[in-house]
């Protein structure tokens, strides 16, 4: 991916920042995400609560199922209020942390939500949390809400089951503000928290992009020349190339109709041993359905650890760049790629170059913002060359391929 190369000092201090911020975020991750955070050397007091109920006298809106909408977050908000002032005044007002409402889903409305607390010696009982939860919901028409009582439900949970809870959403995630550049730039870490790094007997590969706690999807070209899982690992968690949490592969699963010649049905799946756990920093990515329609001309990011040139050094900091949805015919047409692009591509680029995937972005994700979350809809598959005038980037269509996708993986 073309862009220009921030200085070795800069990117000594990205490298630093991130392998300190690695080794301290499985203590302390949750608590800054659900509010206040906690000293370090309490950390393994911490303890989470899982809980739903339904609030009888709120019509449930469609905006509530996107948790990036205002109305998500305004209703979240006083959600999370209310349960707070179930514990202000109670005797673990000491202990009580913070909550975060986790999803809103209709029959009326119901939250789901997880609590935390922060006890000395694990000093309280989940019956006293549960208790005291259950006899502050008995009158909340202070707040507006009427809640039903045979509804209310909260049990302890782990803290791994926190974070999927808190983390397990999928296409949270993109640049910031200040990165909305068209142009190769350097990622922040967790802006693309899917993006997977594909390493052959240690050595970065290919991109690829998770899915859900188990399963990952790249370029079928990536295992042309081996194709043995027991060779390959998965990295997450990191915009650096030289960290970030190692995953074995159980199987590789090439899309039949795949052809290296032509670059067919250019698509595999990965299948993890063992099911992760999501972090702020390792999220899966929004699948399509197979009839949606992202028109030409849409915005979309390309993400990667590839050439910074054609035939060029790898990047060592995980590369972002904006690029539009090329008209199929244009892309096909005798001035681009005369005749090449087939059903189960998707074209991205521009026309002047300058913006491209390149070598060692190939399995990487092309991700699209639909309702407020980023969406898989291609596969970096091949090029002519690197960012060059009327050779865009060639992708993988996952609309075309979704229902393989759902066949082979159950999503």
């Amino acid at each position: 991916m073309k862009s220009t190369q921030f200085k070795i000092t800069v990117a000594a201090i990205i490298i630093a920042f991130v392998l300190l911020l690695a080794a301290a975020i499985s203590a302390i991750v949750v608590v800054v995400v659900l509010g206040k955070q906690s000293p370090a050397s309490s950390a393994k007091n911490l303890r989470y609560f899982s809980g739903s109920l339904r609030i009888l006298n709120l019509n449930y809106s469609d905006e509530y199922t996107i948790t990036t909408s205002n109305g998500f977050k305004q209703m979240a908000a006083k959600i999370a209020k209310v349960l707070d002032s179930a514990y202000e005044d109670s005797e673990l007002k000491n202990q009580y942390n913070s909550s975060q409402v986790i999803s809103l889903s209709p029959g009326s409305v119901i939250p789901v939500f997880v609590l935390l607390f922060n006890f000395v010696n694990n000093g309280s009982s989940a019956s006293t949390v549960q208790g005291i939860f259950v006899e502050n919901m008995k009158n909340t028409s202070k707040t507006g809400f009427d809640v039903d009582q045979s509804s209310l439900h909260l049990s302890e949970i782990s803290s791994s089951d926190a974070q999927n809870l808190l983390y397990s959403a999928c296409g949270i995630g993109g640049p910031s503000v200040s990165n909305r550049i068209v142009g190769g730039t350097n990622a922040g870490l967790g802006s693309w928290p899917w993006q997977a790094s594909l390493r052959l007997l240690g050595s970065h590969t290919c991109g690829a992009s998770l899915l859900n706690d188990t399963w990952l999807v790249a370029a079928a070209h990536c295992f042309d020349m081996n194709a043995d899982a027991n060779s390959w690992t998965v990295v997450l968690g990191t915009i650096n190339v030289y960290s970030g949490s190692e995953f074995k592969i159980e199987k590789i699963i090439i899309y039949e109709g795949y052809t290296s010649h032509n670059h067919r049905n250019d698509i595999a799946l990965l299948k993890l041993f063992t099911p992760l756990n999501f972090t702020s920093i390792i999220r899966p990515v929004c699948l399509p359905e197979a009839s949606d329609i992202f028109p030409d001309g849409s915005s979309c990011y390309i993400t990667g650890w590839g050439a910074l040139t054609d035939g060029g050094s790898a990047s060592q900091v995980l590369q972002q760049a904006e690029v539009k949805i090329i008209n199929s015919d244009t892309c096909s047409s005798s001035q681009m790629y005369g005749g090449l692009i087939y059903p189960s591509m998707i074209c991205a680029g521009y026309a002047t170059g300058q913006i491209d995937s390149c070598q060692g972005d190939s399995g990487g994700p092309l991700v699209t913002l639909k309702s407020g979350r980023w969406v898989l809809i291609g596969i970096v598959s091949f090029g002519y060359g690197c960012a060059l005038p009327n050779k865009p980037g060639v992708y993988s269509r996952i609309t075309y391929l979704r229902n393989w996708i759902t066949a082979h993986s159950g999503l």
